[in-house]
């Protein structure tokens, strides 16, 4: 997460940012939220969705919340939009087999 904080810290322009990020616990893992509700009042991070896989409350996965906006982020890369994830390599996995088109 540290690097695509770094992005969008950087992010004066104001260019659209999109992130996606999840952890397993709200309580223990999110550690940039104020950095980033800070980003989102700025403008410097457009949109944030979260998913936390342990907590009782909205138990979700990133994948999860990825496939949900499917035809907005369809729409935001024909638009030109870079979508970035960051994760394991299972969570990599996970992505790939909800979002990509089977042959």
């Amino acid at each position: 997460m540290g690097p695509l904080a770094g992005f969008v810290r950087a992010n004066a322009a104001g260019r659209p940012v999109h992130l996606y990020w999840g952890g397993r616990s709200a309580a223990s893992d999110f550690l940039y939220e104020h950095e980033l509700a800070q980003h989102l009042a700025e403008r410097r991070l457009t949109t944030l969705r979260t998913a936390f896989s342990r907590d009782t409350d909205e138990s979700a996965y990133v994948q999860d919340r990825i496939a949900a906006d499917a035809p907005r982020l369809r729409e935001l890369v024909r638009q030109g939009a870079q979508i970035l994830v960051c994760g394991g390599r299972d969570m990599a996995e996970a992505v790939s087999r909800r979002t990509m088109p089977r042959k």
